[in-house]
């Protein structure tokens, strides 16, 4: 069993999914602690574990309460004599996401989801220190909360690069439907051992959720050091990869004989992947990078698994049990990329905005720019909204950016369109140098090389850094700094 002797504290362990995991662990072997505040209910829950040969306890737990969830984790210490699990199923919000998120996203939060009270890394609020770098925060009610007859599970905020940021909400059934959605591609079991080193606010779904689902390990490797990961991975002998082409990078530039032997799939995301790293990668370790598209709303739609090494720069084909089409595609077949299928998000929180109001004849329209080639691949070229319009031709920020950054003198870019009396927009773009003082105009000359007359920045105006959005980090779509001088 893999969960053989450890020892598992679950919280709102009495009912629905938290007493549907207490269930799991025990029968995969784990001592199970359950909190909760009906007595009735958690004894009967583990009266039936051990009726079943299982170990647990209740704990009559008021997780509103500071000092009632330190009792919790002491009496599970003095029982079982250690504590390697914690589930959290009481209406506790505890994400990197509240270090992201404004006090008023995480009230909106809050009040959505129902929460009693909020646990987080930074105070606000009258906020309790329960540990070091931990604070608890308890929520005061003005009104009973409207779940919409929604079963809540999770809300995210999307990352704002373009717009203004949403909470999307999704209930547990659209959980459960968009994980197994996602595990006919990614085909995650017990086997396999999962090297994880991204923010899990940002990937937690169809990613940690499906993992622990299915019974994978995860390994938690904070380095970002290429020789000390191969190392964990070959320690571990980890099957499954799972980060950012950056990451992807620094492991193509090592230089030991440390191979990847046990990994089966190395899956890239975040961020388009340049070609130069897919290759180098390839090179280095004989292992393809397989690029994927999630989207907030959707979960996993593609996944290239069926030929990541001659399409390279391709997300894929639909996974399963999605759809995906090209809305209004021009003459090259380039349109708005919509996607339907399970596991779709149930609404917009704050203010409330169901998810029947937002798809189009059960379309979600996501927003990119792309095509589908004669055998079903998606190619992403853009997002709509980034789209520049010069004299009736489109130019995507995303193909400039690309040539920018390939040259030695820039550390990264941002294309954009500066009204044009004329042209209508003219493309600029800002640059942050990894030296001062460096030649634009070789800048100029390596995009004549790579890109049509009209695609080339007319400006080029180099600046100390990029706006970021709070969330992600990722480079903010809106109205540059610079049409502002």
């Amino acid at each position: 069993m893999r969960l053989e002797n450890k020892v598992a504290l679950i919280t709102g362990g009495t009912s629905g999914i938290g007493e549907a995991v207490a269930d799991l662990f025990a029968r995969e072997g784990a001592r199970v602690a359950i909190t909760g505040r009906n007595e009735s209910r958690g004894h009967a829950v583990t009266a039936r574990i051990l009726e079943s040969g299982g170990e647990a306890i209740f704990l009559r737990t008021d997780v509103r309460k500071a000092a009632e969830c330190r009792r919790a984790v002491d009496e599970t210490l003095s029982s079982f004599g250690r504590l390697d699990i914690l589930f959290n199923n009481a209406g506790v919000f505890f994400p990197q996401t509240a270090l992201e998120c404004t006090e008023e996203e995480l009230s909106d939060i809050a009040a959505a989801m129902g929460l009693q009270a909020i646990l987080s890394h930074k105070p606000f609020g009258q906020a309790v220190p329960v540990l070091s770098g931990c604070y608890f925060h308890r929520v005061v009610r003005e009104s009973a909360p409207d779940n919409h007859g929604l079963n809540i599970a999770f809300i995210r905020f999307t990352s704002g690069t373009t717009s203004a940021r949403k909470g999307v909400v999704l209930c547990h059934e659209t959980v459960r439907d968009r994980v197994a959605a996602a595990n006919k591609s990614l085909r995650i079991g017990a086997h396999d051992t999962v090297m994880w080193c991204l923010p899990m606010s940002h990937h937690f779904l169809i990613t940690i959720v499906l993992y622990l689902s299915r019974g994978a390990t995860i390994v938690l490797f904070r380095h970002v050091l290429a020789r000390a990961f191969l190392e964990a991975v070959d320690h571990w002998k980890a099957t499954v990869l799972y980060t950012a082409p950056f990451q992807f990078a620094l492991l193509a530039r090592d230089d030991s004989e440390i191979s990847l032997s046990s990994v089966r799939l190395a899956v890239s995301t975040t961020c388009p992947l340049p070609q130069d790293v897919a290759e180098d990668f390839f090179k280095r370790f004989k292992l393809p990078l397989s690029q994927a598209l999630g989207v907030i709303e959707l979960g996993l739609v593609s996944l290239n698994a069926d030929d990541p090494l001659g399409r390279w720069n391709s997300v894929g084909r639909p996974l399963e049990d999605f759809r995906v089409r090209i809305i209004a595609p021009d003459g090259d077949g380039c349109g708005e990329v919509a996607v339907r299928g399970p596991g779709i998000f149930d609404g917009y929180a704050a203010p409330w905005l169901p998810r029947e109001r937002v798809l189009r004849d059960g379309w979600f329209h996501t927003g990119d720019i792309g095509r589908i080639d004669a055998d079903g691949f998606l190619f992403l070229i853009g997002r709509k909204t980034a789209v520049i319009n010069l004299a009736g031709r489109k130019v995507f920020p995303e193909e400039i950016e690309a040539v920018l950054n390939r040259h030695p003198a820039v550390r990264e870019s941002r294309a954009y369109g500066r009204a044009h009396p004329h042209l209508g927009e003219a493309v600029e773009a800002e640059i942050v140098l990894t030296e001062p003082g460096a030649d634009l105009q070789s800048v100029r000359d390596f995009c004549r090389a790579s890109l049509a007359a009209f695609k080339i920045p007319s400006r080029l105006r180099v600046v100390n850094d990029l706006p970021r959005t709070t969330a992600t980090a990722k480079i903010r779509r809106a109205v540059p700094a610079s049409q502002h001088d």
